[in-house]
C-alpha cells in the first residue's frame, strides 16, 4: 500500500516498462512481472495488458494502416502511463547499443513529466564512463571520450543526467526494484501512522 495525492491508502499502480516485450517469451515474462508485483502490493501493469474500464479511452483506427496501426500502439500505452501512480523501467542496455531501448526511455520521460514515481533497474549501475565498454581515452582536456572523440558523460551517473536525475536505480532485477519501492512506501506509511503492508495469506 501507498498513500496516494488524495491521502487514500491504495495500492500503487506501476507501469512495468521496457523492451521485454520483444523477447520470444515476453508475454510470458509480463504476466510473470504482474505476478510478482502482487507479492509486494503493487498493481502492475505491463505494456500490452488489456485496457482497464476508465476514463482513458483507446484509440480507433481509421483503417488498417500501419499508420494507424501504431497510432493504436502509441494511445494504449500512454493511458497505460496515464492510468499509473509509478513506472518500473527495464533500462539494461539494449540489444542495439549502450544506450536503453528508446521506447521505454520515451516513456520514462513521459511518466516523470506527469508526476509518477520512477524506479529502473539494471544489471550494472556504475557510472556511464565506467561501464563503457567501446575504445575510450581522455582528451587534452582529461574529459573522457570515445574513439570518435565523443564526450562520455562523466556525472557518476549510468546515463545521461535526464534518466540518472529523476529515476531512482536499483543494481539487479525487477524484483529488486519493486523491493526498493515497497521500502519507500512503507517508510511513508509508518511516517503517517500506517503499519507496513503485509502480504495476504
Amino acid at each position: 500500500m501507498f498513500v496516494d495525492k488524495n491521502g487514500v491508502v491504495r495500492r500503487p499502480v506501476a507501469y512495468l516498462a521496457g523492451p521485454d516485450m520483444f523477447w520470444p517469451n515476453g508475454m510470458e515474462i509480463g504476466a510473470g512481472y504482474v505476478e510478482l508485483s502482487h507479492r509486494y502490493g503493487i498493481d502492475g501493469i505491463f505494456p500490452p495488458d488489456p485496457a482497464r474500464e476508465d476514463q482513458y479511452r483507446e484509440y480507433t483506427p481509421v483503417d488498417n494502416s500501419q499508420e494507424e496501426l501504431e497510432k493504436k500502439i502509441f494511445t494504449h500505452d500512454m493511458n497505460q502511463i496515464y492510468r499509473s501512480d509509478m513506472i518500473i523501467a527495464n533500462l539494461n542496455d539494449f540489444r542495439r547499443g549502450q544506450e536503453p531501448d528508446s521506447g521505454t526511455a520515451f516513456e520514462c520521460g513521459a511518466a516523470w513529466a506527469l508526476g509518477l514515481r520512477c524506479y529502473a533497474f539494471m544489471e550494472d549501475i556504475r557510472p556511464l564512463v565506467e561501464r563503457f565498454s567501446g575504445a575510450k581515452h581522455q582528451n587534452l582536456e582529461g574529459r573522457w571520450v570515445d574513439g570518435q572523440s565523443y564526450l562520455i558523460e562523466d556525472r557518476g551517473l549510468p546515463y545521461n543526467l535526464f534518466l540518472g536525475v529523476p529515476f531512482t536505480f536499483v543494481q539487479g532485477t525487477m524484483e529488486d526494484a519493486m523491493k526498493r519501492a515497497r521500502a519507500d512506501f512503507d517508510r511513508e506509511l509508518a511516517a503517517t501512522g500506517y503499519p507496513p503492508y503485509t502480504p495476504e495469506g
